[in-house]
């Protein structure tokens, strides 16, 4: 790895402090701070000629010319099109995603549920402290919201179509609900954490939602909500050093897995 050259991509926070802490290592490091494919990328790639490459959590916008790179380019991914990375599989080059990575995914999701927690204050002035959350899913930032969010003193409600997520849930004391398609929420706040159009809202309605989810978040097509917001990247926005830190832990650790 001493013979790598790096490019590190996007306009997240974690991205520039991770950069600077691979630079900190002797790391050979280019970064370029845009979430989408443009001639200036282009012209980077083309330049610096990189053989490890880091792409954003939530991907870029536009598709990266696999012909660009030379054969054996390691690219680290989050969410990224299927087209894309056989794209670039199909060059010869690697495609591994550390978001597969269970350390760096729990860590991340605990971010997430503290920046949640900042974004709440800021936008409603409202103590969290006997407050009812409603919470979609019971993955790891559901988990997490919960853990955070009861040790500060809210009463919660998870909402979940696994048995085994309401069971856990329950198990750890909180009250559940099956998540059918004709569920009805209470009045108040809703943290969606499911990665799918599922939620169907009437303009009238006035449920507060805080969708934590991936883009296009959690509304199915055609509907909208004054009420409705969509909080991307809260880990990077918040904490950009500590995310980073995460980040940089786990490539470099998937980088000596590849070893």
């Amino acid at each position: 790895m001493s013979e790598a050259r790096w490019l590190l991509i996007g306009s997240d926070l974690r991205i520039e402090e991770c950069a600077r802490m691979f630079k900190e290592k002797g790391l050979d490091v280019t970064v370029h701070l845009k979430d989408e494919v443009t001639d200036e990328l282009t012209n980077k790639i083309a330049t610096i000629h990189p053989t490890h490459i880091v792409l954003p959590i939530q991907g870029v916008k536009g598709m990266l010319d696999s012909k660009l790179f030379s054969k054996g380019t390691v690219f680290f991914t989050g969410i990224i099109p299927g087209i894309q990375k056989m794209a670039l599989k199909s060059e010869g080059h690697f495609v591994s995603s550390y978001l597969s990575d269970e350390r760096f995914v729990w860590n991340n999701a605990l971010l997430t549920a503290e920046g949640f927690v900042k974004e709440f204050y800021l936008e409603t002035n409202t103590p969290i402290a006997s407050t009812h959350f409603q919470i979609a899913g019971f993955g790891r930032v559901g988990r997490m919201l919960a853990h955070v969010l009861s040790a500060s003193g809210a009463k919660l409600t998870v909402f979940a179509r696994s048995e085994a997520q309401l069971g856990e849930a329950e198990a750890l004391g909180f009250e559940v609900k099956n998540l059918s398609p004709d569920v009805e929420f209470k009045p108040g706040f809703l943290i969606n954490t499911i990665p799918s159009q599922w939620l169907a809202i009437q303009p009238e309605d006035t449920l507060r939602v805080f969708d934590l989810a991936s883009k296009p978040g959690c509304l199915k097509p055609g509907m909208s909500s004054a009420y409705y917001t969509l909080h991307l990247g809260l880990p990077g926005k918040h904490f950009p050093q500590r995310a980073a830190s995460y980040l940089a832990d786990t490539i470099l650790r998937m980088c000596r897995g590849k070893e």
